[in-house]
Order: C-alpha cells, then sequence, then structure tokens
C-alpha cells in the first residue's frame, strides 16, 4: 500500500506527470499506480455496440498504460482503468489504495477554468493524502 496514485490520459501534460509521479516513486521507495479515467460514449478504437464496444475501449484503455508502464522508471506499477470523472477516479483509488500522494498535471490550472474546476482543483478538494500540482511545462524526465 501507500502508492503513489497519477491519472493519466493521452495528453503531453499528463505524460508529464506521469514521469514526475514515477520519480517520486522511485526516491521514495514507493508502488506507482496509474489511473486512467474514459468514457464508454466515446470509443477509443472503434466496435460495434454492446459487449464487443466495451471490450474495444477496455482494451485500447489497458494498451495504452501497458505502453506508458513501459517507458516510466519506476519498477512497481499497477493501474485502474474508471469510468468516474478523472478526479472521481483518482481519489477513489486513492483512499481505496491508503495512498502518499496524488500526482496531477497543472493542465488548465490557470485563467478563468481555475474557477469552473480543473482536474488539478477537483483532486485537491476532494483527496484524503497529499496532492502534488505537477508542472506539466517543464521536461517529462525531470
Amino acid at each position: 500500500m501507500n502508492e503513489i496514485i497519477v491519472g493519466v490520459d493521452r495528453s503531453a501534460t499528463s505524460r508529464h506527470a506521469a514521469f514526475k509521479a514515477a520519480n517520486f516513486a522511485v526516491s521514495l521507495g514507493k508502488p506507482l499506480h496509474l489511473v486512467m479515467a474514459v468514457s464508454r460514449s466515446k470509443p477509443m478504437s472503434g466496435g460495434s455496440g454492446g459487449d464487443s464496444f466495451q471490450t474495444d475501449w477496455l482494451t485500447d484503455a489497458e494498451q495504452f498504460l501497458d505502453a506508458l508502464s513501459g517507458e516510466l522508471p519506476a519498477k512497481q506499477i499497477t493501474r485502474t482503468v474508471s469510468v468516474s470523472d478523472p478526479a472521481t477516479a483518482m481519489c477513489e483509488e486513492a483512499q481505496r489504495l491508503q495512498a502518499t500522494m496524488i500526482v496531477v498535471g497543472n493542465r488548465r490550472v490557470q485563467g478563468i477554468s481555475r474557477v469552473l474546476g480543473a482536474v488539478a482543483t477537483d483532486v485537491a478538494r476532494q483527496a484524503t493524502c497529499d496532492v502534488y500540482i505537477a508542472n506539466t511545462a517543464a521536461d517529462p524526465t525531470d
């Protein structure tokens, strides 16, 4: 337990946050847990109706997480694919795993969206553990 949680999607800012979280995990000797929130209403890889559609989006998300896991410096990596909103998914996983911290990128934390509720802001409000908001404009391997 005591994982470092990081929410990921296919964005460059998410990738930066994932590398930051992986570096924390390595430095602190903690496992890393990737959380990817997806929507069943938007197919990631196509498919046709019913269960085959669900399999396609789930398989696609898992393949993405497998590939990302292979690039990160952390050795102990687990993952979850969730159909919740990103902030809720990260916070629920952090609570379930009794996480040490949640790392989230700072995309859309500037300007008017700060008032409207960016994912980082929502995580900071909901989290029961420490939250680190990563500067995603920096080099992802820092």
